[in-house]
């Protein structure tokens, strides 16, 4: 009996090692697998940072739309409605101001807008009247939408709102987003400065000051290179002919 005892405790301890060598080796597995886990993930942060860097590099207005309250049809609706240009792209809120440090003139967006749940919206230069003139009508449906299902005599809180609008390395209002609406599009100064190009350089330059900064900064370099202000664009824009090195 005494031996049976014996064995029986020498079979326990044996068993008791076994499984403590199985979780010491699953706890090695479990750790190796985490690191290969946290390696994936650190790639993918840093793809979709430089995806937003480039998107910044290409933009001319950045907002943030809060998207908590809405469904994903509501979101699926806007996103068909923003321009080709443009982009709608939710991401966290550290990888947005991660990827802002190293483009210059957004940095506003991750001091301001960076809080809360946003869908960022990136607009290119030939889309901001028609992505502003979108987000009014998308959020003015929202509204008439959460009125008609209020209980009567009650006002309804906007189901979304806009974080930090940035232009220019400016936070934009409300209002002086939506003013951006009537800003002409890129056909439109096409069309505009090829009826101008018989007014002085500095009157083209100075009747322009509110589109995209690209094209304006081009605008305003042909103004300065404008000495003689009875010189009209074109006598401006047209280069010097070479004189022969006779």
């Amino acid at each position: 009996m005494l031996q049976q005892q014996s064995s029986m405790q020498a079979f326990s301890g044996n068993t008791t090692v076994l499984r403590s060598k199985a979780a010491f080796t699953s706890s090695r597995v479990s750790r190796g697998s985490l690191q290969v886990q946290n390696a994936i993930t650190r790639q993918k942060k840093e793809e979709i940072v430089k995806d937003l860097q480039g998107k910044l590099e290409g933009s001319v207005i950045v907002f943030g739309l809060r998207f908590k309250n809405l469904s994903v049809q509501s979101m699926q609706k806007f996103r068909r409605g923003v321009p080709e240009k443009s982009s709608v792209y939710v991401c966290k809120n550290s990888l947005m101001k991660e990827a802002v440090k190293t483009v210059p003139g957004w940095e506003l967006l991750g001091e301001q807008g960076c809080t809360g749940d946003n869908a960022w919206v990136f607009v290119h230069e030939d889309d901001i009247p028609d992505t502003v003139k979108h987000w009014g009508k998308f959020s003015d449906d929202l509204m008439k939408e959460a009125k008609a299902a209020a209980p009567k005599g009650v006002d309804p809180a906007p189901p979304t709102t806009l974080t930090a609008i940035v232009m220019d390395s400016k936070v934009l209002s409300p209002a002086e987003f939506k003013r951006c609406e009537n800003l002409p599009t890129k056909k439109q100064l096409q069309a505009t400065i090829a009826r101008l190009l018989k007014q002085p350089a500095t009157k083209v330059a100075s009747g322009i000051k509110a589109v995209p900064r690209k094209l304006a900064y081009g605008i305003k370099a042909i103004a300065d290179l404008d000495e003689d202000k009875s010189k009209i664009v074109g006598d401006v824009a047209t280069p010097k002919p070479k004189e022969d090195s006779a």
